[in-house]
């Protein structure tokens, strides 16, 4: 039975770069982009800013991404392409009993 919520959901593809071996420290070098559907997520634009420091980028754009009753592996190194536009996973999606969110971030130079 479909909710009222799924006609507000969008589209989202996790970006997550797999290791492709480790340095001479032990450190995983970074390999290729693996991409995977995961479910339909609520979308929250969010606010953005506009940093008035010289050097700094023109609009910092900072969305959520939900998913309601769902635990998603999304880890804070991913890339999520979100109903079209690719955004940067900023810190650590929540795990709540009720679902799993992830704050988002895009800067958009001038």
């Amino acid at each position: 039975m479909a909710s009222m919520l799924d006609a507000w959901t969008v589209t989202v593809v996790r970006h997550r770069q797999t290791p492709a071996g480790a340095d001479q420290y032990g450190d995983p070098i970074p390999g290729q982009w693996d991409d995977q559907h995961l479910p339909d997520a609520l979308f929250a634009p969010g606010g953005t800013s506009e940093p008035v420091q010289p050097g700094t980028a023109a609009v910092i754009s900072t969305p959520t991404v939900y998913w309601p009753g769902r635990r998603v592996d999304v880890a804070p190194a991913d890339r999520l392409t979100v109903d079209g536009t690719t955004w940067q996973v900023e810190g650590r999606p929540a795990h709540w009993p009720l679902g799993t969110a992830a704050a988002l971030k895009a800067v958009e130079g001038r």
